[in-house]
């Protein structure tokens, strides 16, 4: 039986707000002991130096192109990492053997082979003085998978922890919404759609705030049917068959020139409904639904998911489990099982050929 392992796990999302960290003790299994969570914002400066960055990033060839900008960002954010890191730390008296270090997505082509993840390890190390694991996707896309999702072996393992026997699809809402449906001793995984992305990024360029709170603009405004069924139509003509989303796969065009809380209804709406249909195409077992992420926190969006699908959805803060940190558990969870060669992607979360392991250690000397 594999002993436990203290780690400590950072997760910046496609949001792009700040950084989440979680530390777990865990023996790769089922025994999780989550210890503690903290969140680091951005300063404004660095969250809009980001998002410009990646706005111009497309391909290889521009982050070629635009390397010295991307060095400094990445040294920034590299730097608040460590800060965050010292910080929990400290909180809560907590010494880790190791440290899950996903980095910011900057570029996510599968079907390219490739990921980027910008954040440099090295330097981590050094700050920390500790061993760290990152490019945890790698491996799997190197091997035929797509990378993504990552968390499904976390949730896999928690839904044991938790003493849940019926099947479970653990739907976490970020910038982008995935699953994982857990039924027994077999689980897969799929994106399912944008999460919070077209609606943070339409309430940014219009109101120049972060997220529309609880959904309360879109609560205010009309939904257009037909415009829905329409973009509906074109978005899985051109998404159906992909396994993992970017958030450039998206784009909020289809609401120019309405209303602002007409546009933030149909947003909402929209993405509800993609991923409550790729719910329904996905998933055909009976299930409830257990809600993560920022998204579950946006009333509306959840009642037209409710509305949809028609099945009993909770949050998982109900279980006493923090929805806001699953994603920085799970890379603390990852890195123990990198560091003990188990297997963190499947054929069925991810289309990987085979089960494997990932993530790359760089020791501290």
């Amino acid at each position: 039986m594999d002993k436990n392992i203290n780690a400590l796990g950072l997760m910046s999302g496609t949001s792009m707000d700040g950084i989440d960290a979680s530390i777990i003790i865990s023996d790769g299994e089922k025994n999780i002991d989550i210890i503690g969570n903290l969140y680091l914002k951005y300063d404004s400066e660095l969250k809009n130096s980001l998002s410009n960055f990646c706005k111009k990033i497309n391909s290889l060839q521009d982050l070629e192109y635009n390397q010295t900008e991307y060095n400094k960002l990445e040294r920034k954010i590299t730097i608040k990492h460590s800060e965050i890191a010292s910080k929990i730390c400290k909180k809560f008296s907590f010494n880790p053997n190791i440290i899950g270090f996903h980095g910011q997505t900057i570029l996510h082509k599968p079907e390219e082979k490739y990921s980027i993840q910008m954040g440099n390890a090295n330097l981590l190390s050094q700050l920390l003085k500790k061993n760290i694991i990152y490019q945890f996707r790698k491996n799997d896309i190197e091997n035929g998978g797509q990378g993504a999702p990552l968390t499904p072996i976390y949730h896999h393992y928690l839904k044991k922890k938790l003493n849940i026997s019926k099947p479970t699809i653990f739907l976490n809402i970020g910038g982008i919404a995935n699953l994982t449906f857990s039924k027994s001793d077999t689980f897969l995984a799929y994106d399912v759609g944008p999460g919070n992305c077209l609606m943070d990024n339409y309430i940014k360029k219009t109101k120049k705030i972060d997220y529309d709170n609880n959904g309360e603009i879109a609560s205010s405004g009309k939904i257009d049917n037909s415009l829905i069924n329409n973009i509906l139509d074109h978005q899985f003509y051109n998404t159906k068959k992909k396994h993992s989303y970017d958030i450039k796969d998206f784009d909020i065009n289809f609401v120019k020139g309405l209303p602002i809380q007409d546009a933030m209804a149909n947003l909402n709406y929209f993405t509800a409904k993609t991923i409550s249909e790729n719910i329904k195409n996905f998933v055909k077992d009976e299930y409830f639904i257990i809600l993560c992420g920022g998204g579950r926190k946006n009333s509306k969006l959840v009642s037209n998911i409710k509305s949809s699908l028609k099945h009993k959805i909770i949050n998982i803060d109900d279980y006493g489990v923090d929805g806001d940190f699953i994603e920085s558990q799970a890379f603390a969870y990852l890195a123990i099982r990198s560091l003990l060669k188990k297997n963190i992607t499947f054929p069925s979360t991810t289309n990987v050929r085979k089960a494997s392991t990932g993530g790359e250690l760089i020791k501290f000397i």
